[in-house]
């Protein structure tokens, strides 16, 4: 396994990590609030593989490794430039999973510091290992990385 899916398998460790700690933590305050957190995610996940990563020309050599096969396995889309409805679908994926969490993790600081810093090591391995060598143009995150990089 090369550098980078060595770095993108890490990122989705540290990524499960802080969805788990956000699950353990909705539970821990109402089974209901964890089971309607778990629902949201169960639903989160595969409209990202299938709203971002089905899309991504690099799939077949994703960084992260297990989202680009089961992108493929799912259903193959057309590569080219995202859409707004595919950036949109993403984007409220991403604040289920990692933004909404922080209404109920403060009321444990330490439960909210650990998932932050999950996070933050997660967008900082990514930034720094996988989206350089990654083939996926039509990436805005790829896309400010290489700007940056001129």
């Amino acid at each position: 396994m090369d550098r980078r899916k060595r770095h993108g398998a890490m990122t989705l460790g540290l990524a499960a990590l802080a969805i788990a700690l956000a699950a353990s933590s909705a539970f821990r305050l109402s089974p209901i609030l964890g089971a309607v957190y778990m629902g949201l995610a169960a639903l989160s996940i595969p409209a990202i593989l299938l709203a971002y990563c089905a899309k991504c020309p690099d799939r077949g050599d994703c960084g992260h490794v297990l989202p680009g096969r089961a992108a493929s396995a799912l259903r193959k889309r057309k590569t080219g430039p995202y859409s707004k409805p595919d950036l949109a679908v993403t984007a409220a994926a991403l604040f289920i999973l990692f933004a909404l969490p922080q209404a109920w993790l403060w009321k444990k600081p330490a439960d909210a510091l650990v998932f932050l810093a999950a996070m933050v090591m997660a967008a900082w391995d990514v930034r720094l290992w996988v989206c350089k060598d990654c083939g996926n143009r039509h990436c805005p995150g790829n896309r400010l990385y290489k700007k940056g990089k001129k």
